[in-house]
């Protein structure tokens, strides 16, 4: 199925704005603490008060901007689902590079070498952390766990540290970007899973709603459209007609052709609902049997008494084609009309076009007749 402005992976980005908002809540504080843990091991407030404040208050508007502002509704268009990803991504990364200024730092600086334990265990949580929930995007993750755990590897051979710690930290580098695709790949997975999923749910309602010979809308959905643009009707002021259309003396057709070919005859009679009925907003349905329905949105009753009476007489001068060879079948049309400003309201429409198709068929079948709601 489709989404919005036929955009088929429309649905998927929006489960990854989703799934990125439901990642991103916590972890901003995380970093704001780690940095009150390693500025007390270092001492930094008594040394560096002023820089040590700039940089808490710098992890705090981080962790803010990833809850505020929200996210975009699930299906807003796709540059605006966009836009707000790469705001938080953006984000994502400032504090990613900040935490790697300050595990440089406390690397860098001798007079930190009391904080440095606490950084590397900070950076090494964080980095997984990183790794396992912001894979969705491959590139973008792999600069964010680069610039949290890259000083590491980098700055600790020229330290005390000694080089199994060194080497140890360069094996756990590498084994984080294994981590990171390997999550990227099994995000992937479940976004397919999801339009898996998504693409079966949309073909089970669309079965639902659809008269499987036809392919016209069936009476279930031809209800709740009819309720619908009844309330437009209302709250716009504007005119709703509906047709109900019954075949004359269908059963003959499958007395005397047999039921496959009565079941091409409806087939065709709705093909040629759909050459008829071509203005905009037209709904066509098969309600049952040789019955079916037209909802003409906008049109008064003179104008949709015009339209029936153009199908009616292309049933009767051009008879429908079947493998058996041409049809000659009439039908007899039902109308009713809302008019805004003369009705007092919608009333049971349907009940008032059936009701006229009857008087149609009364009056000798192959006509139209036309009532108001």
């Amino acid at each position: 199925m489709r989404g919005q402005g036929g955009d088929v992976h429309l649905p998927r980005l929006a489960r990854e704005v989703a799934d990125t908002k439901a990642r991103l809540v916590t972890g901003g504080l995380f970093y704001l603490f780690g940095w009150i843990v390693v500025a007390l091991a270092g001492d930094v407030v008594g040394e560096h008060l002023l820089l040590g404040l700039a940089v808490g208050l710098a992890f705090l508007v981080l962790a803010l901007l990833r809850v505020w502002p929200g996210p975009p509704a699930q299906d807003a268009p796709r540059p605006t689902l966009e836009r707000w990803l790469d705001r938080q991504w953006a984000g994502v990364l400032a504090t990613a590079a900040l935490w790697g200024a300050v595990l440089s730092w406390t690397l860098a600086d001798p007079h930190l070498d009391g904080a440095r334990p606490a950084a590397l265990l900070c950076t090494v949580a964080f980095a997984t952390a990183f790794a396992h929930n912001f894979s969705l995007r491959l590139g973008r993750a792999l600069v964010g766990v680069g610039l949290v755990f890259l000083p590491a590897p980098l700055l600790l051979p020229y330290t005390d540290a000694g080089l199994a710690v060194t080497v140890t930290v360069g094996v756990y580098a590498i084994y984080l970007a294994l981590v990171l695709v390997r999550s990227h790949r099994e995000y992937q997975q479940q976004l397919d899973l999801y339009d898996a999923l998504r693409h079966q749910r949309d073909q089970y309602e669309h079965l639902s709603r659809i008269d499987p010979l036809t392919g016209l809308a069936n009476r279930r959905h031809h209800g709740g459209t009819l309720e619908h643009l009844a309330r437009e009707a209302l709250r716009l002021r504007q005119p709703l007609s509906m047709l109900v259309m019954d075949l004359d003396h269908f059963k003959r057709v499958n007395d005397d052709y047999g039921h496959d070919a009565g079941d091409a005859c409806l087939a065709r009679f709705a093909d040629r609902m759909r050459e008829v009925f071509t203005q905009p907003g037209a709904h066509l349905a098969r309600l049952g049997g040789e019955e079916f329905g037209v909802l003409l949105p906008g049109l008064d009753s003179e104008a949709a008494a015009a339209a029936a009476e153009r199908m009616r007489a292309s049933l009767e001068q051009r008879p429908l084609q079947l493998r058996e060879g041409p049809l000659a079948i009439t039908v007899s049309i039902g109308v009713a009309s809302y008019r805004p400003g003369q009705d007092d309201g919608l009333g049971d429409l349907f009940r008032a076009a059936d009701w006229a198709m009857y008087r149609a068929k009364s009056d000798g079948r192959n006509r139209v007749r036309v009532d108001r709601a």
